[in-house]
């Protein structure tokens, strides 16, 4: 069993953990799951395609925060804790479904970038306080159309061909490492952290599916480290976490197979849209 899959498999069975547990709360308390103002068909739905467009490289975190918004199920305290319970089961199918075989991406690559993410993350806890996040939405917005600048250029210069590395070596792998440290250092202040990491991977010269596994491996690490304060508080809808848990998950799973089947320039392109929106979300905000 590679290291991939140990990652992948560990992922699953937190999630999996996660999932039993909110089951159990859902069992033991069926009045805080009628006392949901939403309907569980509607919310299964939206959640299958945000879950879908997940495994693509959309955040999840923003479709939730709109779809939470729109139907009023949470605000204030609960907002967090609402997207953040809601992300963990998909998120762990997500991780898994990439990581499993094995060949999505490198062993080497993928374990320095957990840890650089995880010390940034750790360096970025101490210093937020301090720092403008508005002005850093704007740098990383102007460094994502510089990135795309970057791919495009490439694309063009190599008659449409995109790249085809599963790992990193040598000065792109630190590189890599460098851009890792200060992405989970901003991530700490709700800075959206999957199209800058997806455009920067993608320049760095690894195939779409190499690069989406490692964003979304990005996208399951923050739910999981903060999903046990979470289900303490129990600051969630049930309702949302359930259509999540089911809907979202079968959408994960059904997301991974097409992404990683689709033709390499299509899913690039895709990914150019993706990153696009991001940059307008976040100049705009």
């Amino acid at each position: 069993m590679g290291v991939q899959t140990v990652i992948g498999s560990a992922f699953l069975a937190c999630g999996l953990a996660y999932g039993a547990f909110f089951a159990w709360e859902m069992k033991s308390h069926p009045e805080k799951l009628a006392a949901s103002t939403a309907k569980l068909g509607t919310l299964c739905a939206f959640e299958f395609a945000i879950y879908f467009l997940c495994t693509l490289g959309v955040s999840d975190f923003l479709l939730n925060t709109l779809l939470i918004g729109r139907l009023k199920l949470a605000e204030g305290k609960s907002l967090p804790a609402n997207i953040l319970a809601a992300t963990i089961v998909p998120g762990a199918f997500i991780a898994f479904s990439y990581l499993k075989g094995g060949s999505t991406v490198d062993a080497l690559t993928l374990v320095l970038w957990m840890l650089c993410l995880t010390l940034g993350g750790a360096l970025g806890g101490r210093a937020v306080s301090g720092m403008d996040a508005k002005l850093l939405k704007r740098i990383m917005g102007a460094a994502i159309i510089a990135s795309m600048g970057a791919l495009i250029f490439r694309m063009i210069a190599s008659s449409g061909a995109v790249g085809t590395l599963t790992g990193l070596r040598g000065g792109k792998l630190v590189a890599m490492c460098v851009f890792c440290v200060a992405l989970g250092f901003i991530n700490v202040m709700g800075v959206p952290g999957k199209p800058a990491a997806t455009a920067m991977l993608l320049v760095l010269g690894l195939s779409p599916v190499s690069a989406l596994t490692l964003t979304l491996v990005l996208g399951s690490i923050i739910p999981m480290s903060g999903g046990v304060r979470v289900a303490r508080e129990g600051l969630y809808d049930r309702k949302l976490v359930l259509a999540a848990m089911t809907a979202g998950s079968a959408a994960a799973i059904l997301g991974v197979l097409m992404a990683v089947s689709l033709d390499p320039l299509l899913l690039n392109i895709l990914l150019l849209a993706v990153m696009l929106t991001a940059v307008i979300s976040l100049l705009k905000n």
